[in-house]
């Protein structure tokens, strides 16, 4: 399975890549619908990480995968949007489905 990021921030997307996660950049709510429609038709994607922005533009598409269950969503911050030095995305994941990654 595979840990996808779905976001409009291109430091969050770089950052992201250089750890191994495939990333989504888009610059608009439309592009996030139609990304967030192609993401759950492909069963790879095991857990989609968005930022909080995405949340905003795509609420009831990422109701309806969260009522399914599958992909796992979690929302990480940004460099926009609550984003602590001190946390990183891999305690995220790790509270999100209780596997820590390294």
């Amino acid at each position: 399975m595979k840990i996808k990021l779905l976001t409009s921030r291109t430091d969050a997307s770089i950052g992201l890549r250089l750890a191994g996660v495939e990333t989504v950049l888009v610059r608009t709510a439309d592009q996030a619908v139609q990304a967030i429609e192609e993401l759950r038709s492909q069963q790879d994607t095991g857990l989609l990480l968005i930022t909080a922005e995405m949340e905003n533009w795509c609420s009831e598409q990422l109701a309806a995968i969260r009522k399914n269950g599958r992909p796992l969503v979690t929302s990480v911050p940004d460099s926009k949007n609550g984003f602590n030095q001190s946390d990183t995305i891999s305690d995220y994941i790790k509270n999100a489905i209780g596997i820590q990654i390294d």
